[in-house]
């Protein structure tokens, strides 16, 4: 698998208004750039976003992307994960610039292996410019030997479980909130009886969350 190490493949949404500020979504292992687009009409109904949705680097067969590799035990691949932060970052800057956007107005909402991205990019030691807010969907923080997280500041968060996900166990979902938590920092945290999705109960308090940053 080859992953290129210039800016991601780009869905550009759009918005449903002036759409001045920019969303950004990333979304999970095995699935593309078109994944999490047709959240956008539900979750920004009033068009305040401009969305955009990144394609994950690394090609998998037969379809869908990934955002790092993994060993057969769970072990993060550290170059593949980096390598996608830093990729996410530099296109970030590039949509900002063409679109005049604020990256400090900004919001990421991350799906799965797109929230470990999502938590990637906003909390990085490296990172100058924090996003506005983050919505950690169904994921993990992926806590790797040589990323250094930076908790000193949070942009809210919003952290959304199921209860019955099979893919990725709800007490990653709870590690999150308690990272966040033991730091000083009170995000929103919900728990659903649903497995590992989005279901009408977790879109419409996405849509809230949403309206109120």
């Amino acid at each position: 698998m080859e992953q290129d190490h210039g800016l991601l493949r780009v869905n550009p949404v759009g918005s449903l208004g002036p759409g001045d500020r920019l969303l950004v979504l990333l979304h999970g292992f095995g699935a593309d750039e078109n994944d999490l687009a047709p959240l956008v009409q539900h979750i920004d109904p009033d068009g305040r976003f401009t969305s955009i949705c990144f394609r994950a680097p690394i090609d998998l067969v037969p379809f869908g992307a990934a955002w790092y590799e993994r060993d057969d035990a769970g072990d993060v691949d550290s170059e593949t994960f980096h390598t996608s932060v830093q990729a996410i970052d530099r296109t970030i800057d590039a949509v900002c610039e063409a679109g005049g956007f604020l990256r400090s107005e900004m919001v990421i909402i991350g799906f799965s292996q797109g929230c470990a991205m999502t938590l990637a990019v906003s909390l990085s030691k490296d990172t100058d410019i924090r996003p506005a807010a983050m919505a950690c969907l169904s994921g993990m923080l992926q806590e790797i030997p040589d990323f250094e997280y930076d908790l000193t500041q949070v942009p809210d968060t919003l952290i959304q479980h199921g209860t019955l996900d099979p893919m990725v166990d709800i007490e990653r979902g709870r590690r999150i909130r308690d990272v966040l938590i033991d730091s000083g920092w009170e995000p929103d945290y919900v728990e659903y009886p649903m497995g590992h999705e989005i279901s009408n109960a977790s879109l419409f308090d996405l849509r809230d969350w949403l309206a109120a940053v």
